[in-house]
């Protein structure tokens, strides 16, 4: 086969269906762990990123950058794990992704990246900090705030603003905010 050339129909397709198998697997067990761990602490709710429309930026086209951005299973994990929470009566919800890993937990402003080790963060008061930790803690408080938004919503007496839930809230707002359930 020349450059450039068409690849026949079927090609590779034993491979292709057994790494769907696979990528569902492990989905399953991810979802199945994770509704594991949200009944052992009697999570009311879970929290997941809203990542739809999302696309990778970086690398051209064809890339191995984009290939392995279409591999991952954000959203089969996602679905799976709503519809197993679901059956135990829990809720899901969704937060904006902007700003969890940029913005600082603790309201101190934005991070920047260490220079030698791109998984720490570094804060404007010169705390160094994993990311990963760092954004996983902005979601969850985000969730938590919405969750507490829609709590308020339902009960008849409450007087809700009717404004959406604020989507660059940080860990440091729960600290802050007045509410008796969250102290």
């Amino acid at each position: 086969m020349g450059k450039g050339g068409k690849l026949h129909k079927g090609f590779c397709a034993q491979t292709y269906r057994k790494c769907a198998n696979i990528n569902n697997q492990i989905s399953h067990i991810v979802s199945k762990r994770i509704v594991q761990i949200a009944t052992a602490f009697n999570a009311e709710a879970i929290v997941f990123e809203n990542l739809k429309g999302w696309k990778a930026k970086g690398g051209r086209k064809r890339s191995t950058l984009r290939q392995r951005f279409h591999g991952w299973l954000k959203a089969k994990i996602r679905d799976y794990t709503e519809m197993k929470w679901q059956e135990r009566s829990g809720k899901v919800i969704e937060v904006k992704a902007a700003y969890t890993s940029k913005l600082a937990y603790d309201g101190s402003g934005m991070v920047k990246r260490d220079a030698k080790n791109y998984a720490l963060a570094v804060f404007a008061s010169g705390k160094r900090y994993n990311c990963d930790l760092n954004g996983s803690q902005n979601i969850a408080a985000r969730g938590i705030l919405q969750l507490s938004r829609r709590k308020d919503s339902e009960e008849p007496s409450s007087q809700c603003s009717g404004g959406s839930p604020r989507s660059w809230a940080c860990l440091c707002d729960l600290w802050t905010q007045k509410s008796p359930g969250l102290a």
